[in-house]
């Protein structure tokens, strides 16, 4: 079955990256394409199920009034119309909602997400990758029957785990972002005691695109001499980095899941962006598999129905 994916990937995000790669993975036999934000022209023919996802593709923000239409919906949207007007199905699979909300809160204000509501509403299947998440498209009424499930770049993870965990090293992971930067005073006494210990490795880790690392390695260079930086890696050097680590600092959240993946211990600051804070540690990582097992059971009906 031809499938289209639209998701977060395509733009040097090593932990967004990894979706097409667990996709694949796990949809063996079925011919996938993957696309997100820059438009394609026109879409392949014969696709029988469009999906959205994975990464945080649920938002609509910076908008006046909030309900307006931002450029990132609108791009969505354009896929979206595509498949109600080819009358074929979509989906959203292990996606996250970009809404700032406290842990244990109830959403105040879904006026910025209105216009996802009728394509949530009358999508085949929404699974998305937090209980916040969940509750925050529970409070736009669009469904009853939205699940949550650990992210699925945890499944890219259990993959490899078992072949590259057991090369632990004393190695100090930072794979910064926002606040966990070379010149923030904490971090800086985060580091102090290993940098000055001996038989410990610093490592700067990119896990973002490299249009968004600025001057971050340079001044880590600067900064830390003695340390090693890794500005390109692939999902699977950074994730073998990651799991050959003792510690991990990370402001990113696919470091904190590669870490937590692999069982490297790791700390992620509290005023982390939204999508760290509201991760839910007590599920199992494994019942990420929940997101695969959802569009296998539609790709099964779509087939039984052909």
């Amino acid at each position: 079955m031809r499938i289209a994916f639209v998701g977060a990937s395509g733009y040097g995000n090593v932990g967004d990256d990894t979706y097409p790669l667990v996709f694949r993975e796990h949809l063996p036999g079925h011919e996938l394409f993957f696309f997100n934000s820059d438009l394609p022209r026109e879409m392949p023919e014969g696709i029988r199920l469009l999906v959205l996802g994975g990464g945080g593709i649920i938002y609509n923000s910076q908008m006046d009034p909030p309900e307006a239409e931002s450029p990132h919906f609108v791009a969505m949207k354009h896929y979206l119309e595509w498949a109600r007007r080819s009358g074929v199905p979509w989906g959203f699979l292990s996606c996250g909602v970009q809404f700032a909300i406290a842990a244990g809160q109830s959403p105040k204000n879904t006026a910025a997400l209105k216009p996802w509501e009728p394509w949530l509403r009358d999508a085949a299947f929404v699974t998305v990758r937090s209980p916040v998440c969940k509750r925050v498209i529970d409070a736009l009424g669009s469904r009853a029957d939205t699940r949550f499930f650990p992210d699925s770049a945890y499944l890219f993870g259990r993959q490899k785990q078992a072949g590259v965990a057991r090369g632990r090293t004393r190695q100090f992971t930072v794979v910064p972002a926002g606040v966990i930067n070379v010149h923030d005073p904490f971090v800086q006494h985060f580091l102090a005691p290993f940098e000055r210990a001996s038989g410990w490795t610093l490592v700067w880790l990119n896990m973002g695109a490299m249009v968004d690392a600025g001057s971050v390695f340079d001044d880590a260079r600067h900064r830390y001499p003695g340390s090693v930086v890794i500005e390109r890696p692939t999902p699977d050097e950074a994730y073998a980095q990651i799991a050959a680590s003792s510690f991990v600092l990370s402001g990113r959240y696919h470091g904190m899941v590669f870490a937590r993946s692999c069982g490297v211990p790791f700390f992620v600051p509290q005023d982390a962006p939204s999508k760290i804070r509201h991760e839910d540690y007590t599920t199992d990582p494994a019942q990420a598999i929940g997101h695969i097992d959802t569009i296998r059971e539609h790709v099964a009906r779509l087939t039984a129905g052909a």
